[in-house]
């Protein structure tokens, strides 16, 4: 009976990640390993689409890709830091001049994970960055 109990425990809520990036097989990889962990996970096709999430939803961390068409990476980054300044942000390239590195680091990136990235030092960035508490 005992068992049966704690099965039926909810799990505790976890920190709330959004993921963007024009590219569904890297927006799949991060939301499944993150979800996997215990995260819950919200994923965005677009920097404008990420933007309107932001302005409707709180979420602990953004992970978003800087190279997109329309609002980049980094305006994603800057905005989101203008509405919630605790916000954490994890950015991903494959082409980063070092103009973009500093402009990232300086806007308040918290980390830069340039692809192809492994998904184990994803989830190693996302675990030494968000509290213990997933809060």
């Amino acid at each position: 009976m005992t068992s049966i109990q704690t099965a039926q425990q909810p799990r505790p809520v976890t920190a709330r990640v959004l993921v963007v990036d024009d590219e569904e097989s890297i927006r799949d990889l991060c939301a499944r390993v993150l979800s996997r962990a215990g995260y819950t996970v919200i994923t965005a096709p677009s920097g404008e689409d990420a933007v309107a999430l932001l302005t409707r939803e709180a979420f602990a961390l953004v992970i978003s890709d800087i190279r997109m068409p329309g609002i980049s990476g980094l305006e994603v980054l800057e905005r989101a830091k203008a509405t919630y300044p605790e916000i954490r942000v994890v950015l991903i390239t494959g082409f980063g001049t070092p103009q973009m590195l500093t402009r990232a680091q300086q806007s308040g990136a918290d980390r830069i994970l340039t692809k192809p990235f492994n998904p184990m030092e994803l989830l190693a960035a996302v675990r030494e960055i968000l509290p213990q508490d997933g809060r």
